[in-house]
């Protein structure tokens, strides 16, 4: 009996430690619209694999997105006025260490 709640014990934590981002930051819902091929941190700032940089920059025309949550290496941004297709009750994520578009998430 004592071998089988081990086990059980076992299984729940090996199934409950995911490598993909938890339930607080929700999943992709849709790929993003008319996006750079990565955002940029302002000068002087580098990415780095340990966290998210605010603003990220829009390399093409300047536009900022602002950082509002981060887990396991991708943060989710506000952006403006419905840009890259992500409507007011959404956010864009970006991977952190590159800067590149993960896709759009829900608040």
């Amino acid at each position: 009996m004592e071998r089988i709640l081990l086990m059980a014990g076992l299984a729940f934590v090996m199934l409950s430690c995911g490598t993909g981002v938890s339930a607080v930051m929700g999943d992709i819902i849709r790929q993003a619209e008319n996006t750079p091929n990565a955002f940029i941190p302002e000068e002087g700032v580098v990415l780095e694999t340990n966290s998210c940089k605010s603003p990220m920059v829009d390399p093409r025309d300047g536009t900022e997105i602002r950082f509002v949550r981060s887990e396991g290496g991708v943060g989710d941004y506000e952006v403006p006025g419905g840009k890259y297709g992500v409507g007011s009750k959404e956010l864009l994520r970006l991977y952190c260490e590159t800067g590149k578009v993960a896709g759009v998430v829900r608040k």
